[in-house]
């Protein structure tokens, strides 16, 4: 797919009254691109082409050059010399190294937060979790596919949890983490709804929000971690 059919279709019109700061162009660039990439309407290898992207966002090469270099700094998006901009390429031994890597993080910053976390971070993640449970129930009942949403809200609610442990890096790295999981899951051969297993992990993981148990939480994250190699993958 062209990088100028993917984002003609969410680029919203700009109008004089209305004129964006330069910043504001920016933040849009980067987050129609970014949502492009972790959906997979832009497959891996795809060049960016920054004079489409112009036309497309309808702004100065400035604003998408400063949109790619943040994407850049995050993963989602690489640069060669000889190559410009493009979308990384996947690979199996990549996808375990960031699975391994968020079973390490993930496992004991979660741990911490469940030890740790206040009345209030307790509540943040229930709201997060029954965010998530409303768009399953509606999926189950829709002939619609509402994977983005799921995707999303999925975030969340695991980036609600590592809140609770108070730390700004860990969460900065987990983030990038998810991201990374987010692109490859939409570059999976994806059929039907969630798998069972996974609802059972979010279920498991609140049982031990509420009732403070640590340990249980950090093992629950390494298990539902461990389910995610095993799903179908396009290479």
């Amino acid at each position: 797919m062209k990088i100028e059919d993917t984002l003609e279709r969410a680029a919203p019109s700009v109008t004089a009254q209305n004129a964006p700061s330069s910043a504001s162009l920016i933040d849009r660039a980067y987050a129609q691109l970014r949502a492009a990439i972790l959906s997979g309407q832009l497959e891996p290898g795809s060049k960016l082409r920054i004079r489409e992207m112009c036309s497309t966002f309808d702004v100065g090469p400035t604003p998408v050059r400063e949109a790619l270099s943040r994407l850049v700094s995050q993963g989602l998006v690489a640069t060669q010399s000889h190559k410009g901009f493009y979308i990384p390429e996947l690979s199996k031994t990549e996808f375990e190294d960031i699975i391994e890597q968020r079973r390490l993080i993930e496992s004991a910053t979660v741990r911490t937060a469940v030890e740790k976390g206040d009345t209030q971070w307790r509540e943040s993640v229930l709201d997060a979790y029954h965010t998530l449970q409303e768009i399953e129930r509606t999926w189950q009942t829709s002939r619609r596919d509402f994977w983005n949403e799921w995707e999303e809200a999925n975030r969340v609610f695991h980036m609600t949890l590592v809140d609770g442990a108070g730390s700004s890096w860990a969460s900065r790295f987990l983030y990038m983490l998810h991201d990374q999981c987010t692109r490859y899951r939409a570059a999976m051969h994806r059929t039907g709804f969630i798998p069972e297993g996974v609802q059972d992990d979010h279920s498991q993981l609140i049982n031990a929000v509420r009732t403070g148990d640590g340990a249980l939480a950090a093992e629950t994250i390494k298990t539902h971690l461990d389910r995610l190699p095993t799903l179908p993958l396009p290479f």
